[in-house]
């Protein structure tokens, strides 16, 4: 679980408007993407969704993805996950490969502590770098060489259900913290749900965290 990425954060903060993290994680990734002389690029899960909004337009022409439309026509000096879901997630991960990406947090579908402690992300709000308890590594570890075969039935399923309920016994099943570190570990977005849906069966409070 090493990113090749350096990585920050803006975390969801109820009352904060989306624009206001947009603008801290945006300052962050055009400070990086002049160190690289290359132009910064935005990242969200619907391409349309901000055009006319004054903050978001610098992206719009050949710097804006999503997963419908993956492709930009310049090569990154960084990259912005605005609010990504986790297939939006993906995509800009792949983009920022070797590079930079900073990510502002929704809380829906789930929130992204877990791939910030992961990829040891700057919080943008505190200054510190996030960590996941040395515990939960372990299991998640685990966790993820299950899922090869994207957590098929037999024997993938099985010893992710293991694993989760595991966790629950030992009171370190978060729901959001598991399902996104996944996305810091080349777990597809269908195989997270998968254990989003295991997480279901295994600890329903968790699920309801």
């Amino acid at each position: 679980m090493v990113s090749d990425f350096t990585a920050a954060w803006v975390p969801y903060q109820p009352g904060r408007e989306f624009t206001a993290a947009a603008a801290v994680a945006m300052r962050w990734a055009e400070d990086h993407a002049v160190r690289r002389g290359l132009p910064a690029v935005l990242v969200t899960d619907r391409k349309g969704e901000y055009h006319g909004e004054a903050l978001f337009e610098p992206y719009r022409k050949g710097r804006h993805a999503s997963p419908r439309s993956p492709r930009v026509d310049v090569r990154p000096g960084a990259v912005i996950a605005h609010l990504p879901t986790p297939e939006a997630l993906e995509v800009a991960t792949q983009l920022a490969s070797g590079n930079a990406l900073v990510v502002v947090e929704h809380p829906s579908p789930w929130r992204l502590a877990g791939w910030a402690g992961v990829v040891g992300a700057l919080d943008l709000d505190t200054g510190e770098p996030t960590a996941l308890d040395p515990r939960l590594r372990e299991h998640l570890d685990e966790l993820v060489r299950y899922g090869n075969n994207g957590y098929a039935c037999g024997y993938g399923r099985d010893g992710a259900h293991r694993v989760l309920a595991d966790m629950a016994a030992a009171s370190l099943l978060d729901r959001d913290v598991v399902l996104s570190a996944l996305s810091a570990s080349d777990v597809s977005p269908a195989a997270q749900q998968v254990i989003a849906d295991l997480i279901d069966e295994v600890a329903p409070l968790a699920a309801r965290r």
